[in-house]
This record gives structure tokens, sequence and C-alpha cells, in this order.
């Protein structure tokens, strides 16, 4: 029967295996925060890019909008003539214009004040 040979110096082993395990754990622990760090910098990255994306869909929209603006400011005199009526108030011969500052204050109810108190000597 043959044995397995005994190492030299038990000390020198134990050493070897806990600066391995030391290693071991400070590779670990470098990954771990470099990936937390890159994990968060991408979930900033996608929020951005999100953002832009609205911010980007909201140009469009307004660049579609004004886009059919001009196109019936150009086609449309009946359009030109109601936008002038309605944003520089202008009126055609003959035509009495009318109008109510303060209007929205008209559609909502006024809070009741309570009657005076009645004087008990006469």
């Amino acid at each position: 029967m043959e044995s397995e040979p005994q190492s030299r110096n038990p000390q020198m082993e134990n050493m070897f295996l806990w600066a391995s395990f030391i290693a071991f754990c400070s590779v670990v622990a470098l990954t771990w925060s470099t990936y937390s760090d890159e994990t968060e910098r991408l979930q900033a990255l996608r929020a951005s890019e999100h953002q832009k994306e609205k911010a980007y869909t909201a140009v469009e929209r307004t660049r579609d909008q004004t886009g059919r603006y001009l196109d019936r400011f150009s086609r449309d005199p009946e359009f030109v003539r109601d936008q002038a009526r309605e944003r520089m108030g202008v009126a055609e011969p003959g035509e009495i214009v009318i109008r109510i500052d303060g209007a929205r204050g008209l559609a909502a109810p006024k809070p009741a004040t309570p009657a005076p108190p009645a004087s008990a000597s006469r």
C-alpha cells in the first residue's frame, strides 16, 4: 500500500490557502463593485435615452402640427380669416365686435355672502 506523501511544511500550505482565499475574495469584491457601478450607469443611460425619445416625439409632433398650419394658411383663405378674427380681433366692415373681459369667472358660481344681522333696536 502506498500512502500519500505528506507535505513538508503544513504551516506554509495553510498560509498559501489563506492567501489564495483572500485573493479570490478580493477579485470577487472588485468584480461585484464594477458590475454594480456599470449597472447603475446603464440604468442612467436608459433613462436619459427614454427622456430624449419623449422630447424627440414632442418635437416631431410640434413640427407636424406646424406643417399642417402652414399648409392650411397657404391653401384655405377661410381658415386665415377665422384665425385673424380670433387672434387679432379683426372684424369685417359693418360687424360689431363684443369682447367680455374675465368671462371665465362668469361660469363659476360665486360663494353666497351672509345677510347682515338685523339690529334689535328700532
